[in-house]
Formats: structure tokens, sequence, C-alpha cells
């Protein structure tokens, strides 16, 4: 390419028409890029705080020859609704930080959660809290040294350790 040219890789699809947003940087790994959907997120202190968002990470991998993409895989399990998640390349995990719907109204639940990188599916899920106090609002997540997970909630400061 000459400078000042762009061109254009490929363009691959992810999560439903109209029902497609990310406000977070994509995460890369060798040739893989992970996409989450932060679609229909609200601001936690406005009148529609806890509509949850639409679900959904997607795998896009270029090809060897660098000439286009293909979507590996695409779930719609997870919703992440504004975490900067983490994927870790030691463990071929991405750790989210997501929300559930509340069958009993109201409570907001979080939880912690791994997605395999390879093949999309959860790997775990574990409860953080619930309610606005258990929000990130778009906070990154960390990975510690020693493998403990931190994310700044406007309530505070939240961790994840490993119990073994």
């Amino acid at each position: 390419l000459r400078r000042g040219q762009r061109r254009v890789l490929c363009e691959v699809p992810v999560f439903a028409a109209g029902a497609s947003a990310t406000e977070n940087s994509l995460m890369t790994a060798g040739r893989a890029l992970f996409v989450e959907n932060n679609h229909g997120y609200q601001d936690p202190f406005g009148p529609r705080t806890g509509e949850l968002t639409t679900p959904g990470f997607a795998r896009v991998d270029v090809r060897r020859d660098g000439r286009g993409c293909r979507k590996v895989w695409e779930t719609n399990v997870e919703r992440a609704p504004t975490v900067v998640p983490k994927l870790s390349t030691a463990t071929g995990l991405i750790y989210t930080y997501t929300r559930d719907d509340d069958p009993q109204g109201g409570g907001q639940p979080y939880f912690w959660t791994a997605i395999d990188a390879r093949s999309g599916a959860t790997a775990f899920k574990v409860y953080a809290g619930s309610g606005l106090g258990f929000n990130n609002n778009y906070a990154g997540l960390a990975l510690g040294p020693d493998g403990t997970a931190y994310l700044g909630v406007t309530g505070g400061l939240v961790s994840l350790r490993d119990g073994s």
C-alpha cells in the first residue's frame, strides 16, 4: 500500500442486525479477534437502569494467507454489559463480568465468567453480587500475577481468586 491508502482486510458480521454494539476494544491473540456485544447498555444511574443487554461473544480469525477472515464461533449465552474483558493465552480463557436476569426481579445479579477461547463455551461462572454497587460501568478487568481477577465497580473493588 502507498502511504495514506487504506485497505480493508475483511468484514465479518457478528451478532444480530440492529442488536449489535461494542463499546470496548477487541481482544486479539495470534490471528484471532474476540468481541463482546454491549448492545442495549443503559446508564446505571439513569431511568432505565437494570435493563439487560443483548448477549453475545464472537471469535473471528484472519486467514493464514492474510486474505480475508472467517467467523469461528458466536455464542449468545452470556451478557457482558460493559466490562473490558481480558484474554489469557496461558489458560485459553476470556475473563469477563456478566449479568443475568433476576427471576425475582430487580436484583441485577453479576457474575465472574470465563469463556473458552477455542470453543466459545462458558468454562465457569461465579456469583459476584447483586445491585447497582456491583455494576462496573465500563471498568477494565485486571488479572494479577497470582491469577486473582480485580474489577472496579460503582460500590468499590471486587476480586475473585482461586480457592484451591
